[in-house]
């Protein structure tokens, strides 16, 4: 816990504090979404182990920005602004979910307005994203030509490293690379796809397989558990991609300290001893005891207590919200004609 890499010492303390703030909330809201699997009967993932790289990437977003996360971007959310009790809205499937109305997964976030990142809704089978999120891309390119666009918009695709097998985010990359698109390629790499381990999976990492694709800028951050290194990589990655240098990979090891699913427990298929080496790289522990060394007077203890009570506050909250009127199914799957007749 106590080596910081020498890493940015330049953060502000509201920034580190935010933070922290935030990883209290990912733990809380892990510890209670298991302990009331009754309530969270809905099939759901958690950030536990990946929030400092989520975080490194969300708090540096802005409103103009696209991103297409994926099922465990849960601190990312965060980040970008969106609160405990909205995603627990989606957790428990309910009315005022503000992504989907009670109809999609947890983490599946969809969102267009101000303030926020925009989020196009995406699919949960694995590294689907990576095409609809190039594409995207194209899209700010095709309008920077134009002269339609001045801004430095990008557009972040979110991946765990299972999904690098898939043939689709081969295509996204030879696409995005060949037109030097504006996008940046988060990969989590927590060492499993699912309950099989990267020995099973793959014949190598991220870092590895992008050597095939001349022209995508690659940033790593071996040690993922660490929210200064991951801030610092991905302050620089966002940097190379907003400047309009072209696609750039983000990198990043980092632990799994939750289940794969709800449905897809660890004890299932984790060795204990694994697991409990894999909680040595705790991200909050790991901010928390660099806060500690640097930021004494920070009242940490009272900070993970209010965030406690935030998430056990905003999950009795969202317990008692309405539930989706069945007559509702089907809204939204057409959208709204004019015309309702035949004339």
């Amino acid at each position: 816990m106590g080596n910081f890499g020498g890493m940015v010492q330049t953060l502000s303390p509201t920034l580190l504090r935010q933070a922290y703030t935030l990883m209290c909330y990912t733990h809380h809201m892990a510890r209670l979404y298991d302990e009331e699997r009754e309530v969270a009967r809905y099939v759901h993932s958690t950030s536990r182990g990946h929030e400092a790289i989520q975080m490194a990437v969300g708090l540096q977003l802005r409103p103009i920005d696209f991103v297409y996360p994926y099922y465990r971007d849960e601190a990312l959310l965060l980040a970008m602004g969106f609160t405990p009790y909205e995603l627990m809205l989606q957790l428990l499937a309910k009315r005022d979910d503000p992504f989907s109305g009670g109809r999609t997964y947890y983490n599946h976030a969809s969102y267009r307005g101000p303030n926020r990142p925009q989020i196009p809704h995406q699919s949960s089978a694995t590294g689907m994203q990576a095409i609809p999120a190039t594409g995207a891309a194209h899209g700010l390119a095709y309008q920077r030509m134009q002269g339609l666009r001045h801004d430095d918009a990008l557009v972040v695709c979110s991946l765990g490293d299972g999904a690098l097998t898939e043939g689709e985010v081969a295509e996204a990359f030879q696409m995005a690379v060949l037109k030097k698109l504006p996008i940046l390629y988060l990969v989590q790499d927590n060492g499993w796809a699912i309950s099989a381990s990267q020995e099973e999976t793959r014949a190598m990492n991220a870092i590895e397989y992008a050597q095939g694709f001349p022209g995508l800028r690659c940033f790593a951050v071996e040690e993922g558990h660490d929210f200064l290194a991951c801030y610092a990589q991905a302050e620089e990655a966002l940097r190379y991609v907003r400047t309009g240098q072209g696609p750039a990979l983000l990198y990043a090891k980092v632990p799994l300290l939750g289940h794969h699913t709800s449905g897809v427990r660890r004890e299932w298929y984790r060795d204990p001893q694994e697991y409990q080496e894999a909680l040595a790289h705790d991200p909050r522990l790991h901010l928390e005891a660099y806060l500690k060394a640097h930021y004494p007077d920070l009242p940490l203890e009272e900070i993970n207590e209010e965030a406690r009570r935030t998430v056990e506050a905003a999950f009795q909250q969202a317990k008692a919200a309405p539930e989706p009127e069945p007559e509702s199914l089907t809204r939204f799957v057409l959208a709204p004609s004019p015309i309702t007749q035949e004339q």
